[in-house]
């Protein structure tokens, strides 16, 4: 058995792939354990795979899938043909030479009641992009939605004198970095496969709370996440943000965490933010 499993969904992004694999074989503090790097295609059309083979990276285990099985099910996908007692998800556009894989692991390995671990995620420009996440409420999502709470204009703000903390617990974590046993994930099924894409992370933080398996950050160390890089955000759509909180919605009502009416009003937030959000974007366009 090895010791870590770190498991990266590619679809149609071979470069910011690669440099996420070429920073894990940078990473020095992962020198004295036996890992693997699984990285799971999603049928890219760029040619990916054979990329991937003429680079000839070190500890790559290369899975093709047939169709684009989403983010949720490729991780399952990759965690079933594992073989390390830590499964660690990274998005392919992260960055972790400078993560202390020695920190988080010991960390982990003391504490039975962490179901997931996670770090400080920085943006590229050294700024917090997040340090977890509360579960879904009607004051958690009207801060979100109609203070814009987790937008990087106020983030500033919230975060200008943040110091570090050390572990600490919150409600979930980001897919974008996880580590968890895969003895963890296997008890909750992985990533529920009925969603796609987006909110998946939510699910399964929520499925492991039930289970007393608890999400943590410790920010003593961070990865990079280039937010954005992996998708699309440029001339985003109406339509396209309220479709992309529909599985959102679903985690609320699987989980049965609140009734019809609170979700209405969280849902009327959303779309308000959304309108704010589409409007901006178009002036910013114009005035550009």
């Amino acid at each position: 058995m090895k010791d870590l499993s770190f498991i990266i969904v590619n679809y149609n992004t071979k470069i910011i792939t690669s440099d996420c694999i070429e920073s894990i074989n940078k990473n020095k503090t992962l020198a004295n354990f036996n890992y693997e790097i699984i990285v799971v295609d999603n049928n890219s059309s760029d040619s990916s795979l054979e990329y991937f083979q003429k680079q000839n990276f070190d500890n790559v285990k290369l899975i093709k899938n047939e169709a684009n099985k989403g983010f949720g099910q490729a991780n399952n996908i990759g965690a079933i043909n594992s073989d390390g007692k830590y499964l660690v998800l990274l998005n392919s556009d992260t960055i972790v030479d400078q993560t202390n894989f020695a920190l988080l692991i010991n960390t982990i390995s003391k504490n039975m009641s962490i179901g997931v671990l996670s770090a400080k995620i920085l943006n590229d420009n050294d700024t917090i992009q997040s340090l977890g996440f509360n579960f879904p409420s009607l004051r958690n999502d009207t801060k979100l939605n109609l203070l814009f709470w987790n937008y990087n204009f106020v983030k500033k703000f919230r975060y200008k004198k943040y110091k570090d903390r050390g572990v600490f617990k919150t409600d979930w974590v980001s897919g974008c970095f996880m580590i968890m046993r895969k003895s963890d994930y296997q008890s909750v099924n992985g990533f529920d496969e009925n969603i796609f894409m987006y909110a998946e992370d939510v699910d399964l933080c929520l499925r492991l709370f039930k289970n007393k398996k608890y999400s943590y950050i410790h920010d003593h160390t961070f990865i990079y996440h280039l937010h954005g890089k992996s998708g699309d955000k440029k001339n985003i759509k109406l339509s396209q943000l309220l479709k992309r909180k529909e599985n959102y919605y679903y985690v609320i009502k699987k989980n049965e965490l609140f009734g019809s009416s609170k979700l209405f009003l969280i849902k009327l937030t959303y779309l308000i933010n959304s309108l704010v959000v589409v409007a901006g974007k178009k002036f910013k366009s114009k005035i550009n």
